[in-house]
């Protein structure tokens, strides 16, 4: 299994790095107008699979296979949920395809950090939050990304910052409410050296996000 870095890890090692005790492994496939996904979800202490599903459809279906996904491992770990997390589970975050393959490929070249990675992933970013100015998940990575250059010294510059705080705010005033906002609002004030700032905002994440280990 390859994770972020490219380096072969075991799923334990994995699920410990990451606080969880089941990890959702998968591939996605795209053919002209039809994407294939291959997913299946894994007790992370015994290596079990616990459930596995492949999903044949039309490209315009990505945002519902999401949907299905999610609740299928809902049912699995026999999960509760509130009515909010119910309702993220049925709302996809934009639907603008192409939108969402911007911010895709993004997410793909955020981790490892590389500065010139980073920079593609602002321009691809930018272009999805200018085709869905509501994809909210899309204004938090970008706020990310701005941070991440400014937090490895690669742009340690006020425009910088009022890069990552323009992000993160549009990500607020789209959703006061989000837990993912609020995460990358924590985030961004950590790169501020605000570090009491930042913990208020983490604990807003971590009530919202309560399934989520939340650290900066």
């Amino acid at each position: 299994m390859l994770y972020k870095s490219g380096n072969p890890r075991n799923v334990r090692e994995i699920a410990q790095q990451l606080g969880v005790a089941h990890l959702l492994q998968g591939s996605v496939q795209r053919d002209a107008n039809r994407v294939r996904v291959n997913v299946q979800l894994i007790d992370a202490q015994t290596d079990a699979h616990l459930w596995a599903e492949r999903y044949d459809r039309p490209l315009d279906d990505v945002f519902a296979i999401q949907s299905e996904i999610a609740k299928a491992i809902v049912e699995q770990l026999q999960a509760k949920l509130s009515a909010k997390e119910r309702t993220a589970i049925d709302q996809a975050a934009t639907s603008d395809l192409a939108a969402f393959d911007l911010y895709m490929r993004a997410k793909a070249l955020l981790f490892p950090f590389d500065r010139d990675r980073a920079l593609q992933a602002i321009e691809l970013l930018d272009q999805a939050v200018t085709r869905d100015p509501k994809f909210l998940p899309a204004y938090c990575k970008l706020a990310g990304a701005h941070d991440l250059l400014y937090l490895h010294g690669q742009d340690h510059t006020p425009g910088r910052l009022a890069l990552a705080e323009s992000a993160v705010y549009s990500a607020l005033r789209l959703r006061p409410d989000s837990g993912e906002a609020h995460l990358a609002l924590a985030m961004h004030l950590y790169s501020k050296l605000e570090y009491d700032g930042a913990l208020a905002e983490l604990a807003i994440a971590r009530r919202t996000l309560p399934k989520r280990r939340l650290k900066l």
